[in-house]
């Protein structure tokens, strides 16, 4: 029984420690704010909330390129209307719609690197959900050391999706800390 009662104990332990961490990594983490940029980069899925902070900054005379990774698009077209619209359809501003190869956050750091190095832009602002933004940091930056701004694009979660960002975010940073290089 005292064993036990010292398992419980610990596990209780280790679940309020993994989550006191977890605040400032993905609830309260380090975000920019919108700045002028050379090139904006919704990161998949492409929900309406990132396309349309990614559509304003376009807008506000921030930028006048916008990248949109696209995931199983095929797929998922009629979820994502925004996206669908601007990569669909003729925009007065320049567009680069792709699915990275391979669809996560990694590959699309990647084609990133892989646009900033044809394009020579200079600065470029990531858009993502709050508790995806320090992961992204870190994959981002071993891939290209210019400027990036990391933007929240501010979608509501439900508690459910916010725990599940806890341990999705959390094993993959196990993933990320494993892998050398970009």
């Amino acid at each position: 029984m005292r064993r036990l009662v010292a398992v419980v104990v610990a596990l209780g332990a280790a679940a309020v420690l993994v989550a006191l961490v977890g605040v400032p990594l993905y609830v309260l983490p380090a975000r920019d704010e919108p700045r002028a940029v050379d090139a904006v980069y919704v990161i998949g899925p492409p929900t309406d909330p990132r396309m349309e902070l990614a559509e304003s900054m376009v807008d506000d005379g921030l930028t006048d390129t916008v990248v949109v990774s696209l995931g199983e698009w095929a797929e998922e077209r009629d979820k994502w209307p925004e996206a669908s619209a601007v990569c669909d359809e003729p925009q007065d501003f320049t567009v680069y719609c792709s699915q990275p190869d391979p669809f996560t956050t990694r590959g699309e750091a990647r084609w990133l690197r892989e646009l900033v190095d044809a394009e020579g832009w200079e600065s470029v602002a990531v858009i993502t959900t709050t508790p995806h933004l320090t992961r992204t940091r870190v994959i981002m930056e071993r891939c290209w050391d210019g400027d990036i701004a990391y933007v929240s694009s501010g979608e509501h979660l439900d508690p459910w999706y916010w725990a599940y960002h806890y341990a999705y975010q959390s094993a993959a940073f196990v993933k990320v800390w494993l892998e050398d290089g970009c």
